[in-house]
């Protein structure tokens, strides 16, 4: 009987909360261009006889969210928790309301808000997102009433993917308003979700110059998508958990553990902690350095202090994005951007595991030699040796192969000091970052197809980069190896490995190069390039690299769609969309008699 007296008392703001923001999405798109009723036109501007439908939404929203508010806090039992509570929604509740009033031209005395009329539309993207949050918040305590939501939160897979998508759509939503770009429109629906996807899949690829379109506002949006993207939604998540001294569920950890591939859950607070602060200390001793290196070209210390901190976190997350029209070619002969942004790359492609094991391994030969201490030394693992030797073997083969094409033809009229700076950096950008120093235009086929097969490969598991990653090339090479000495067991320096890793491995080259020629195919269908452009943009979205041909901005809506399905795909890893889609089911043992095809 109480649930049913007290439950009015959480219909009705849920109700209001759905309304408003279905009013608010109409009202948005409206303004947008996105949809385009009689009487507004593709710039969105609307002329004087849509104006009072447009002012009716607004006012539509005020009194829903009015009432979402007002309803909410008399039915709440004890008020003062009620707000502690929920300070975060109605604080978006506020602004929303604030920055309704303020684009409305509603003054106060002696105060000049400094806000012009092409800033129109930023107040929904705040409801929105406001009443996103809420609505989600309200399917959550709902959860247990819910087998979908239950599936998605107990199957990690699953909700890695959807915890990208999420991310995703916010940032789509963000790069909507207004304040994010320069003309006061912000972009096109198509362009937001593509920016957004390449930004948390740390890519690079982009359909706008990021340097010209974009407001700082817009800029820092970016910047803060790439670092989402590159430590991971949920990482980032249990981390503020952990510092805030919560309690972790044990779903929560079951989920981090597959998302950190496998690391002990008795152990993840620990490692979470070790990857942030790993993370933001290497950007800000990257962002430091870029700091002075950016002086000469900045044009005030904030704008100084952004270009460090923002190409430090795109570096290291191995993003490309950067606030130059042409990338970094204007530094093509600064050997302290190209080493400081290189390293950056590295650091961030080769995967936490690996930082954290090299650190180790100093620390106690520090221990050792220097302080004369007793314990055990640490060694490097398996997994961080396979990385070093192959990371190591992927540069030097790059930078030879780069040098060798290039160097008497497109780099012919630079110095040989020029040429080994540039064919360095190249080799390591290839590897998922996305940056350049140098023109891509007018290479050589055979210097294309070199960069693909690069870029296909990519950096390591765990890390920020994508690709086929460099374990999984170890492990294929080691299966190779042991198949040209008819091993039984499979050995990576010293070390069996097991029939699961092997087949891991394969399942990756294999989904990774359906979806690159299912994409290049489907981008072929657009008849805005050659073949080699095709690849190399399929490659490139895939191993979310970033780097492009010129290609992408050509493309119409299809094209750009194929691109974020492939970003995305490169992103959260095909063997997690792979396991996000299968259904848990009873296990049943059936054992089926061999069969008789011909292999090899």
């Amino acid at each position: 009987m109480s649930a049913v007296r007290y439950l009015p008392n959480l219909i009705w703001p849920v109700s209001f909360t759905g309304a408003a923001l279905v009013v608010a999405v109409a009202s948005l798109l409206l303004v947008q261009g996105t949809v385009l009723p009689p009487g507004i036109t593709p710039a969105g501007v609307a002329p004087a006889e849509v104006i009072p439908l447009l002012f009716g939404l607004d006012a539509g929203m005020v009194v829903l969210i009015v009432a979402e508010l007002l309803f909410s806090f008399l039915g709440a039992p004890v008020k003062r928790n009620f707000l502690r509570q929920n300070l975060l929604f109605h604080g978006l509740a506020l602004l929303f309301l604030l920055f309704l009033a303020l684009e409305k031209g509603v003054a106060l005395p002696g105060i000049s808000w400094g806000f012009t009329s092409a800033a129109t539309g930023s107040y929904q993207i705040i409801l929105i997102i406001r009443n996103l949050l809420l609505l989600s918040r309200f399917l959550e305590r709902l959860r247990k009433l819910s087998v979908a939501v239950r599936d998605i939160v107990l199957h990690p897979a699953r909700t890695v993917a959807v915890s990208f998508l999420i991310i995703i759509s916010l940032g789509a939503l963000l790069l909507m308003m207004p304040q994010a770009t320069l003309d006061g429109r912000g972009l096109p629906l198509v362009d937001a979700v593509f920016t957004a996807t390449s930004a948390v899949c740390v890519t690079g690829l982009i359909v706008v110059d990021t340097a010209t379109v974009y407001t700082i506002w817009g800029q820092i949006i970016i910047m803060l998508l790439i670092q989402a993207g590159g430590l991971g939604i949920m990482i980032l998540t249990l981390f503020a958990l952990v510092v805030m001294k919560h309690s972790v569920s044990a779903e929560k950890k079951v989920l981090l553990s597959y998302i950190l591939n496998d690391s002990p859950m008795t152990e993840l607070a620990v490692v979470v902690k070790r990857i942030v602060l790993i993370t933001l200390g290497v950007e800000l001793a990257g962002a430091t350095a870029l700091f002075f290196l950016f002086a000469p070209v900045a044009e005030n210390l904030s704008h100084q202090i952004l270009l460090a901190l923002f190409h430090a976190v795109s570096a290291f997350c191995n993003a490309g994005f950067a606030l130059f029209s042409t990338s970094l070619e204007q530094f093509q002969g600064s050997p302290g951007i190209n080493f400081v942004i290189a390293v950056l790359i590295i650091t961030g492609g080769i995967s936490f595991a690996v930082l954290t094991n090299l650190a180790q391994m100093v620390r106690s030969r520090i221990s050792i030699y220097l302080f004369q201490r007793q314990e055990r030394m640490v060694v490097l693992t398996t997994n961080s040796r396979a990385v070093l030797l192959v990371t190591a073997l992927v540069l030097s083969g790059s930078f030879l192969g780069f040098y060798l094409l290039e160097h008497g033809r497109s780099m012919a009229s630079f110095g040989v000091g020029l040429q080994y700076l540039t064919a360095f950096f190249q080799a390591v950008t290839l590897r998922t970052a996305g940056f350049n120093t140098f023109s891509l235009e007018g290479l050589t086929t055979a210097t294309y197809l070199l960069m693909i097969t690069v870029m296909f490969i990519g950096g390591a598991t765990g890390s920020t980069a994508g690709g086929l990653k460099v374990n999984n090339v170890a492990v294929i090479a080691a299966f190779l190896e042991s198949r040209r000495k008819n091993r039984q067991e499979t050995v990576l320096f010293g070390h069996a490995l097991t029939p699961w890793q092997i087949s891991t491995a394969f399942s990756v080259l294999l989904f990774g190069l359906v979806s690159v020629i299912v994409g290049a195919f489907l981008l072929a269908l657009t008849e805005t390039g050659t073949l080699t452009d095709y690849l190399f943009e399929a490659v490139s979205a895939f191993a979310t690299v970033g780097l492009s041909t010129g290609l992408t901005p050509r493309l119409p809506s299809f094209g750009k769609l194929v691109l974020i399905v492939l970003m995305f795909i490169g992103r959260v890893g095909p063997l997690t969309l792979l396991a996000a889609s299968f259904r848990r089911k009873g296990e049943i043992t059936i054992s089926y008699p061999t069969a008789g095809i011909a292999v090899g």
